[in-house]
Formats: structure tokens, C-alpha cells, sequence
């Protein structure tokens, strides 16, 4: 009898009403990621960017584990130049993505769920900035994304102490937005799914794009882009009633 597993992919898409599911299957290794893993996740992107049917993005694991980073046969080729995550894909990705955090997240895994836009995590889930525990610094993006999502103190607390951080805790530092009982991660990953695509077509990525180039800028550039965005939004609205007037 041959494994029904064999031959499915360790990284793959599923589309599911309008919202791509990635997920990673490799749960005898926690999840932990390939570089060629990380140039597959780049090609899921891209088809779903491209995909005009799908509206959200989603990432998720197989299992316990949401992903436990780079894979350590990986890690002792050597660090230098690696590119195994395509974070400036992700990190400027135009429609919205979520993290739905399944369990374990543990260094580079951690920092995958922190570059998408929204985190859901399982009750069970932990997150891990593991990487100074190994005499490395932090990658993958997140030395720009961490102190601006739970602050410079909070961010040097969990990288320099690279203690394992519970869902509860990670809810109250604001490095997951809701915790929910495991059993109810997908439906309520769906349920912020679907109230997202349910706003008017567009919406999400002008959002997206105000407050991504609010993040450097300051008041008065900021103020320039809201209002220049708004103006593009209203045309594009207005546009949309005219071709579909009720």
C-alpha cells in the first residue's frame, strides 16, 4: 500500500470563497522551512496576488506547529545570503494577509506571522524569537517590523531574552490581534476573512497602502498620502456606482 502523504507538496495552495490558503506540510520537523520552500511560498504569493477571484491571504500550518523557521540542514549550509523567505513580497503584499498561528512558532516561523498583516492565534500557540539564543541577530525583516508592532522596550525583551511567549501574552503585547480555542481557528480566520473581502472592492489595499506609507513618514507627508488616496478612492467609487447602478 502506498502513503496517501507521499506525494503531496510541502507547501500548497487551497482557495476557498474568494480566500487563498497556504499552507505548510512538514509536521515530522515542526514545519521548519527549505529554501526551496521559501521560493514556493514566493510563487503561492504571486498566484494569489494575481488571482483577481482572491481577496485575503492566509498562512497557515499543519498539526502543532505554525512553523519552527528555517530548517537546521538549511542553517548548516550557511546563513549568507539567504533568501528563503520572500518577506519584501509579503511585507508589500497589496490584499490583506493573515496568520493563522496553529501552535509553534519558533524563530524565522515567528517572524512569518509577524510580517503578515493579521495574526489569529490557536490558544495553544507560542511564538519564539529564538535567534540570539544562537548568536544571531534578527532577519527576515523583523529588525524594521517588531518595534513597530509592540514597541522598541517590548521588542528587545523578546529578542534578547528569547523566552517563549504564550498566546495570552502575545494578545495583551499586541503581537496577535485575537486568541481563540484551537478548534475554533479556522472558522474564526474565516469569519475575519469574510468580513474583510465583504468591503467594497478596493477598499482593503487603498487601507493598506495609507497606513503602510504612514509608517516612516511624517505628519504632513503622512497627511499627503491619506488625502491623495481618498481623492483616487472616491473617483474609483464613483466609477463603480456608474457601472453598476442600483
Amino acid at each position: 500500500m502506498t502513503d496517501a502523504t507521499a506525494d503531496r507538496p510541502e507547501l500548497f495552495l487551497e482557495q476557498r470563497d474568494g480566500v487563498a490558503w497556504i499552507t505548510i506540510d512538514r509536521p515530522a520537523v515542526r514545519n521548519a522551512m527549505t529554501r526551496a520552500m521559501g521560493a514556493r511560498l514566493g510563487q503561492l504569493l504571486e498566484q494569489a496576488r494575481d488571482d483577481d477571484a482572491v481577496s485575503i491571504v492566509v498562512i497557515t500550518g499543519v498539526g502543532t506547529s505554525f512553523s519552527a523557521g528555517l530548517d537546521r540542514k538549511e542553517i548548516a549550509k550557511g546563513l549568507e545570503g539567504k533568501s528563503e523567505f520572500p518577506v519584501e513580497l509579503i511585507v508589500q503584499y497589496p490584499k490583506p494577509t493573515i496568520a493563522a498561528i496553529n501552535g509553534l512558532a519558533y524563530g524565522g516561523g515567528a517572524t512569518m506571522a509577524m510580517s503578515c498583516d493579521l495574526r489569529i492565534a490557536a490558544a495553544s500557540a507560542t511564538l519564539t524569537f529564538g535567534l540570539g539564543k544562537v548568536g544571531l541577530v534578527p532577519e527576515w525583516g523583523s529588525s524594521y517590523l517588531l518595534w513597530r508592532q509592540i514597541g522598541y522596550s517590548r521588542a528587545l525583551d523578546v529578542m534578547l531574552t528569547a523566552r517563549t511567549i504564550d498566546a495570552d501574552e502575545a494578545l495583551s503585547m499586541g503581537l496577535v490581534n485575537r486568541v481563540v480555542p484551537d478548534d475554533q481557528l479556522t472558522a474564526a480566520v474565516t469569519e475575519m476573512a469574510g468580513q474583510i473581502a465583504s468591503l467594497p472592492p478596493g477598499t482593503a489595499t487603498a487601507i493598506k497602502d495609507v497606513l503602510r506609507g504612514g509608517l516612516d513618514a511624517d505628519f504632513a507627508t503622512a497627511r499627503t498620502i491619506e488625502t491623495s488616496t481618498l481623492g483616487r478612492r472616491s473617483r474609483e467609487l464613483a466609477e463603480m456606482r456608474r457601472a453598476n447602478p442600483r
